[in-house]
């Protein structure tokens, strides 16, 4: 019958969607997982950088004048989003958690200059009235991040040296618990200087000063785009382990939709196969009762 053959198929595509919502689960807890670990392995570089900067700044203690922030109104942030659908909700969060905490400098400095990571994230943008100027995409792998954080720092630096862009903030997604993600602001220029007071002022851990080898402007320029660097990679990091877990979120929830949905298709095919074979059955006990009754 043709209601059953369509049935069936109905049954074999949502199989086989259910199969599919499956391997992008596994896919996304793998990623998850690989991010989450090349975070913990940039532990040991912060720290390195903590003590490099400690160490300058207590034998040349002037040069933290060069990282007060100029005069100039210009800024810029740097926003992740996703490449890729199928992750809910995760860009037009992103955009309006952006729209509310940088709404308030654009009134107080002019609107800011933008670089997005991930292209999902720019309509939602251009709906709130933002303006774009340049669109990267996402690294494809942890190892593929270093490129891909270089060519943001080389923005930053090109937005510094063309339009004296003082302050710069980064704003992306960060994993928390389980499959939740919240969004994260964060002001990569000019350095906390808080956090430099405490470094400078911090004891040396050993009883072995260090010696610089390098003149301290080009040591500190370097270290702080070092630091740009790091801060970089982490917001990459973070911002893909929450772009997966709001995967695996709504594959959870699709994969409760198909499960839900191949039961009742298998519950329709069994009646439908249930009903044929009892009209079949019908169907002989009448012919048998016919030959009967004609004497045959």
């Amino acid at each position: 019958m043709a209601t059953r053959e369509v049935l069936r198929r109905r049954v074999q595509s949502t199989e086989t969607l259910q199969s599919v919502v499956q391997t992008m689960k596994a896919l996304a807890t793998v990623r998850i997982g690989q991010v989450r670990r090349a975070v913990k392995a940039l532990d040991a570089s912060a720290a390195t950088l903590e003590l490099a900067f400690q160490a300058l700044l207590q034998r040349e203690p002037e040069l933290a004048a060069y990282l007060l922030p100029p005069g100039s109104d210009a800024w810029a942030a740097v926003l992740f989003g996703s490449d890729h659908g199928l992750c809910g909700p995760f860009n037009e969060r992103l955009a309006r958690h952006a729209h509310t905490r940088l709404a308030p400098l654009a009134d107080e400095h002019g609107p800011p200059r933008l670089m997005v990571a991930g292209r999902r994230l720019r309509p939602r943008l251009a709906a709130l009235g933002y303006g774009v100027e340049r669109v990267l995409s996402l690294p494809g792998s942890v190892d593929a991040t270093e490129a891909a954080v270089l060519q943001v720092v080389d923005q930053i630096e090109a937005w510094q040296r063309d339009h004296g862009v003082a302050r710069v903030f980064v704003v992306h997604h960060r994993p928390t618990t389980g499959i939740a993600y919240r969004p994260h602001t964060l002001q990569l220029l000019p350095l906390d200087l808080e956090w430099l007071r405490e470094l400078r002022d911090r004891p040396w851990p050993t009883n072995r000063l260090p010696m610089l080898g390098l003149d301290g402007e080009a040591l500190l320029r370097g270290l702080v785009r070092q630091q740009l660097a790091m801060l970089l990679v982490r917001a990459f990091a973070a911002s893909q382990a929450a772009e997966n877990a709001a995967r695996l979120a709504a594959m959870e929830a699709a994969e409760k939709n198909v499960d839900e949905r191949l039961a009742q298709l298998r519950h329709a095919a069994n009646l439908e196969r249930q009903n044929a074979v009892t009209e079949e059955l019908l169907d002989v006990q009448a012919a048998y009762q016919a030959t009967g009754e004609a004497g045959i």
